[in-house]
């Protein structure tokens, strides 16, 4: 592989499996970069979303397709950066640990973005045979604990991977998952109670539990109420939401929008009256703060959430919101009518969550600590006359 010289200024932002403007690594960390004077290269997913004319930005983005499509991706992908003079290559999809092996033989930096602890999460994928997920994971995770080991950097979205994840001994950062900074919004004077998520929208993640809810809560006497869905649903699911509403009459109660651009979410939030986020209990979910909650604290919306210990914490320490056993539905609906009858306590624990927002939990301190990572990596660098020989 023929080693041009780098560019000190250029990275190379690469995935076969998100889309071109996922909010962590397009309106965080791209933006991050470009606006510290970085050349950016990127490879992702194409959606219905145009990219907009960034300068320094190029994006070449891949149509939508199966997941058996990504190999080739993959191929596309390692083409790509034997043509790059990029310094940095920092990719986000743990299956594209695989192609480090050849291409550690290219000088550069490469930054591995931990986005969920992978082999943990095998074994919850419904797309997986049950009988096969523990094994799989087994398998996967020797094969990433190799792997790991030809990457410059590691970046932890979460600070709890770590415990799984002793044999890092490269350079690690936690860069976690904290919303844009953004100005208070300003609420309308007359808002609809509506409950709002964001986010993948399954099973897993409380599609049905919210359902369930927003159902007992219309039986109760809230024939007005609505639930906003904000993100990508799988075909099979939005048909069983056709039949469920259909035949628990909310059909005019329940709104999906799909994934939307990232700025008119916002507005949405502006306009409603709480939060949800009421994830299984899954291992991968129960340690890992999910990113809509802080979200919800930059809106002022309070919410009502999983009773994780994390989360449970959380909502102890800022006071923006109930934790729930999303197992029990009328602990569930509970809590939510708790904040619809009151709108004292909604303004109340809103603000709390705007106060929390701003003094911690935002996104400018973790852009910090990318642009820091990127200057270690700088100064620690391999001189450019040696390049990796993997050794299996």
């Amino acid at each position: 592989m023929k080693n041009k010289p780098l560019n000190e200024k250029k990275v190379f932002v690469y995935s076969s499996v998100h889309v071109w403007n996922d909010t962590r690594i397009y309106y965080k960390e791209i933006d991050t970069l470009l606006k510290a004077g970085y050349q950016v290269e990127q490879m992702a997913v194409e959606t219905t979303q145009q990219p907009e004319f960034r300068q320094n930005l190029t994006q070449r983005l891949f149509q939508k397709g199966s997941r058996f499509k990504r190999f080739t991706r993959w191929l596309s992908i390692y083409k790509a950066i034997r043509q790059s003079d990029a310094k940095y290559y920092h990719f986000h999809d743990p299956e594209l640990l695989l192609l480090l092996p050849i291409l550690r033989k290219k000088k550069g930096v490469f930054l591995y973005d931990m986005h969920e602890n992978f082999p943990k999460a095998l074994e919850t994928k419904a797309w997986i045979p049950a009988a096969l997920r523990t094994p799989l994971a087994k398998i996967v995770k020797r094969m990433e604990q190799r792997c790991l080991k030809l990457c410059d950097n590691v970046i932890f979205a979460e600070t709890s991977y770590k415990k799984d994840y002793s044999y890092v001994t490269q350079r690690y950062d936690d860069i976690l998952n904290y919303p844009t900074y953004q100005e208070a919004l300003s609420s309308p004077e007359s808002v609809e109670q509506t409950l709002i998520y964001i986010g993948g929208i399954e099973e897993n993640r409380g599609l049905w539990i919210m359902l369930e809810a927003l159902k007992n809560l219309k039986q109760s006497g809230y024939e007005d109420l609505k639930l906003k869905l904000i993100g990508p649903i799988f075909e099979a699911d939005n048909e069983k939401i056709d039949v469920f509403v259909s035949k628990n009459g909310l059909m005019s109660n329940v709104e999906r929008l799909g994934r939307i651009p990232n700025d008119e979410i916002g507005a949405h939030m502006a306009n409603a009256t709480a939060g949800l986020c009421l994830l299984k209990p899954i291992p991968n979910y129960m340690e890992s703060m999910a990113t809509k909650m802080f979200e919800y604290m930059s809106a002022e919306l309070p919410m009502i959430v999983s009773d994780f210990p994390m989360w449970s914490e959380l909502m102890e320490e800022t006071q923006s919101g109930y934790s729930v056993n999303p197992l029990d539905n009328l602990e569930v609906v509970n809590a939510i009518e708790r904040l619809l009858k009151s709108k004292k306590l909604q303004q109340e624990m809103g603000a709390n969550g705007r106060y929390h927002y701003e003094k911690t939990y935002n996104w400018t301190a973790e852009g910090k600590k990318l642009l820091a990572l990127y200057e270690v990596a700088t100064s620690e660098v391999l001189n450019e006359s040696t390049v990796y020989q993997p050794t299996f």
